[in-house]
C-alpha cells in the first residue's frame, strides 16, 4: 500500500469520526492534537525502556496505536496541505541518501 493510500484511508476515518464530534477540527487543532500523540508515544517509550512505571497490560500494543494515532493525523495534516505523502518521502530519502553518500555511507 502506498503512502497516498494510507492518507486516502486516513482522511475518510476522520471524516467518519468528525460526524460524532462537537466541532471540527482546524489545522491548528490537528497540529495540537499531533503534539498530543507524539507526547503519549514519548510517555510509553520511558515506561517500555524502564525510566517510568510500567501501568498497562500490552505496552507493546500502547506503543502500536500511538504510532498509528501519529499517522493518523499526519495523514489529516497532510490532505489538509494537499501534500503527496509518496513524492514527499521520495524526495526526503533522496536528500539523506545524498548527506549518507557524502559522508561515505
Amino acid at each position: 500500500m502506498s503512502l497516498e493510500e494510507v492518507k486516502k484511508r486516513g482522511v475518510n476515518l476522520v471524516k467518519r469520526f468528525e460526524k460524532s464530534e462537537p466541532r471540527r477540527w482546524s489545522i491548528e487543532g490537528s497540529v495540537m492534537e499531533l503534539s498530543t500523540e507524539v507526547g503519549d508515544l514519548a510517555d510509553l517509550v520511558l515506561r517500555k525502556e524502564y525510566y517510568k512505571k510500567n501501568i498497562y497490560d500490552d505496552l507493546d500494543y500502547q506503543i502500536q496505536d500511538e504510532i498509528a494515532d501519529i499517522l493518523l493525523v499526519a495523514c489529516r495534516i497532510a490532505d489538509y496541505y494537499n501534500i503527496n505523502l509518496d513524492k514527499a518521502f521520495s524526495e526526503m530519502e533522496k536528500v539523506v541518501d545524498d548527506r549518507l553518500k557524502s559522508r561515505g555511507l
